[in-house]
């Protein structure tokens, strides 16, 4: 567990999570939904880590898994989740942190990357790769935004 911000650490554990939940929505045939989340400014702490943390955990449900994969990329296994529903709560997070840091003065905002198993992919690494290469989409379209593979940029 990450102590600055309270989620899983570690990217090889937050793989294992990701593998072991494709497995079993393959067995009970659900959907499992990977969200890849990274601000699009520096943050200047850590108490903006920690808040974004905090955001993150709070608009999504509590069986749900979050992890922070590197220095400020955090991953979310949406369980039950097809993309339909997986959009409702990255819209919130997307909201939630650009209302969030605006009223801070520091005008954060976050790039949502997703992919849906088994609708996108039919294994644990191309739903991870296919969220990073929407993750990157969203980054170059100037960030702010929500990127799933069936669709443009969702705002």
């Amino acid at each position: 567990m990450d102590e600055e911000t309270n989620v899983i650490v570690e990217e090889t554990f937050f793989s294992y999570l990701t593998q072991l939940e494709v497995l079993r929505a393959i067995r009970y045939q659900n959907y499992v939904t990977v969200l890849l989340m990274e601000p699009d400014q520096e943050l200047e702490d850590r108490v903006e880590l920690k808040n974004m943390a905090k955001i993150f955990k709070e608009e999504i449900r509590t069986t749900d898994v979050i992890g922070r994969i590197n220095h400020v990329r955090f991953g979310v296994i949406l369980l039950h989740a097809d993309q339909n529903h997986a959009f409702i709560p990255s819209e919130r997070i997307r909201n939630r942190i650009k209302e969030h840091f605006l009223v801070n003065n520091h005008g954060i905002t976050i790039s949502i990357g997703g992919a849906c198993f088994p609708n996108n992919s039919t294994d644990d690494k191309t739903l991870v790769s296919l969220a990073e290469k929407m993750l990157a989409q969203a980054k170059a379209k100037g960030g702010n935004i929500i990127f799933f593979p069936t669709n443009e940029a969702v705002l």
